[in-house]
């Protein structure tokens, strides 16, 4: 199974928060779940959370940025593809199960995936980490973090680059939002 999640939501709940994706039953029959969700949507309260919360049960998730469709893709055969105003009560989904269709939507759903930075499950960090991340999410230049910390800044430097290796993340930015979505972050 295969999703691709990004706003407009339609609110299920009255502070207008959309409804949280429900993909860990599908995990727990043995399915292989993967999720790409759209940036704009963790600014929803608690969405990154839940998403953790879903990683850690077994469902693959990464963070992209504007993703072209909601998607939903069951088997590489039949796709969902939902309403684009989730708001407009008169729209409707469509369901490709042409293989023609298909061939161009498991590829564009592949291509969302690699470029889209992975979210793990929730991992031990040292506390000395956590203040290190929540500095660098800051905005902390390197020099600050070390007369903070009082250690030196090559050691600063080396252990920023070992935690953007542990995340997964190619620059300080994806790192924090990696840390962030595993709750690394103190608060």
């Amino acid at each position: 199974m295969a999703l691709l999640d990004r706003p407009p939501y339609a609110a299920s709940q009255p502070d207008g928060m959309p409804a949280p994706l429900d993909v860990a039953e599908p995990v727990r029959r043995g399915v292989r779940v993967r999720v790409a969700v759209d940036r704009e949507g963790l600014s929803f309260q608690g969405r990154a959370r839940g998403l953790g919360d879903l990683a850690v049960q077994g469902v693959q998730i990464r963070v992209g940025t504007d993703l072209p469709t909601k998607l939903i893709m069951v088997d590489r055969r039949v796709t969902l593809l939902p309403p684009t105003d989730a708001a407009d009560p008169t729209a409707s989904a469509l369901v490709v199960s042409d293989s023609l269709l298909s061939n161009a939507l498991v590829p564009l759903f592949e291509m969302v995936w690699e470029r889209a930075v992975p979210i793990g499950s929730v991992d031990r960090i040292t506390d000395e980490d956590r203040e290190l991340l929540t500095m660098l999410a800051s905005g902390l230049k390197d020099e600050a973090m070390a007369r903070r910390l009082d250690i030196h800044v090559h050691t600063v430097r080396r252990r920023i680059t070992r935690l953007m290796q542990a995340l997964n993340a190619e620059t300080r930015f994806q790192a924090g939002v990696q840390a962030a979505l595993r709750g690394w972050l103190t608060a």
